[in-house]
């Protein structure tokens, strides 16, 4: 940024809200998948098979779908401060009395609560930066809110809780880490209460004329887009080309939930087939490399993407590529080369949907595309919610993951194959310039 004085009000935006939406993202997607890492003791100390555990760890979605719009309509009339606020510490307490749960079923119950707390926090974050900066900083700041620490950091943090806290106060491991764990939004919700601000007509801590710059940069691009009419929602909503890139989008997910649950679960077992003996902060540690090369070549994929001005064949490579991952995980027969396969398979299921989002914001704006990212995003959620079900019933079934990585690997051809006919389409609708033609007006993509 230059030192103009709107940027330099827009970095004392950055300094303010990033850091909280970044914890609060970070802890959500914690108390999301470190019940992956509690299985490791868990499920053997409860009596569940791998079926339930899944069962659960989907059913989280459940209660999040059926609360998302609700509660962003709250949100909305009360602010992000209040609202995501609460959010946060009451997906907090929910996630530390997971530490108490005694069987499969409570385990079930607590997680559709989880979801039913969680909802409406992704969508809040991207309602908030949408209040404080204009479209071409909003990618940006999303990108840096929600990198994945939670799994870099945290998954090691909590397999080594699990570990060297076994037997505390006369409580298993897998407990305090589950309550440890849920107790850090809630105090993050002290802060948050106190510091975050919904929107700069409320920040006291920027002058009157920053307070201008920041809502007038905000509003200025907003205003541009509504000149022209917005196309009729319907008949958008039921475009073959955004029905084929939100079934993409769901493939997506579908893998990378599942095996953000299941890495933990995936290395201890091949470990044991290869014949390395791992302890659980190994595990952890080996769980998280995955996730470190996806975020590496997450950050080549956007600026390659954005530089050459290409969707859809970065979002069909990412695909392909979580596919190649899974074969090398089929195929070989060395625990350092599965983790290989593993970071392939995350590493293309986390660069996939970026190329997604930015194909489905071709042709909207204002009102409609607000819309439509939330309509693509429930297909996502309906994914997260179906995958780890399949994948536990189809290990206690078979004995192994095999089946569920292929099922996965599957999925990942099929998310290529519609977004390749959804761009196909999109060139007929002159959506998108075909290969061929002159670079023109419709190359233009909706950040």
């Amino acid at each position: 940024m230059s030192t103009s004085p709107l940027h330099v009000a827009q970095r004392k935006v950055i300094r303010r809200l990033i850091p909280i939406l970044m914890l609060m993202y970070t802890m959500a997607y914690l108390d999301r998948i470190n019940i992956g890492t509690a299985a490791l003791r868990m499920n053997a100390d409860l009596g569940i098979t791998q079926q339930v555990f899944g069962l659960a760890a989907g059913l989280f979605f459940v209660g999040y779908l059926l609360m998302e719009i609700p509660s962003n309509i709250v949100l909305h009339r009360v602010g992000a401060r209040v609202w995501l606020t609460r959010i946060m510490v009451t997906w907090g307490l929910i996630s530390a009395c997971t530490a108490f749960v005694q069987n499969g079923t409570q385990l079930i119950a607590i997680r559709m609560l989880l979801g039913i707390a969680e909802a409406g926090l992704f969508p809040g974050l991207i309602y908030c930066l949408a209040l404080w900066f204009p479209p071409n900083l909003r990618g940006r700041m999303l990108v840096i809110a929600v990198l994945p620490w939670a799994v870099i950091v945290g998954t090691p943090m909590s397999a080594a809780i699990v570990q060297y806290a076994d037997g505390l106060f006369g409580f298993a491991g897998w407990r305090i880490m589950l309550f440890v764990e849920g107790l850090l939004p809630v105090l993050l919700g002290c802060y948050s209460i106190r510091y975050l601000t919904s929107k700069p007509e409320e920040a006291d801590w920027l002058t009157p004329t920053e307070q201008q710059l920041i809502i007038a940069a905000r509003d200025a691009d907003d205003t541009a887009a509504q000149a022209g009419a917005e196309p009729p929602l319907r008949s958008t909503l039921t475009q073959p080309h955004l029905i084929l890139l939100s079934l993409a989008y769901a493939t997506a997910q579908m893998g990378f939930y599942a095996s953000l649950i299941f890495t933990p679960q995936i290395v201890q077992e091949f470990g044991r087939l290869f014949g390395t003996a791992l302890s659980t902060i190994q595990v952890g540690l080996l769980s998280a490399i995955p996730s470190i090369f996806g975020m590496v070549m997450y950050w080549f994929w956007v600026a390659h993407s954005d530089k050459t001005q290409e969707r859809v064949w970065h979002a069909i490579a990412s695909f392909v590529t979580a596919a190649v991952g899974i074969g090398v995980l089929l195929s070989v027969h060395s625990l350092y080369a599965s983790i290989a396969g593993l970071a392939l398979l995350t590493a293309g299921l986390v660069s996939g949907p970026i190329c997604i989002w930015q194909l489905t914001g071709i042709g909207v704006r204002g009102k409609t595309a607000a819309v439509v990212f939330a309509y693509v995003n429930c297909f996502g959620i309906v994914g997260s919610m179906f995958s780890p079900y399949l994948i536990g019933l189809l290990k206690d079934r078979t004995g192994s993951y095999d089946a569920g990585l292929m099922f996965l690997a599957g999925a990942a051809l099929c998310g290529a194959v519609f977004v390749f006919l959804a761009s196909r389409l999109m060139q007929q609708k002159q959506l998108l310039r075909r290969p061929d033609a002159t670079p023109g007006a419709h190359d233009a993509v909706a950040h």
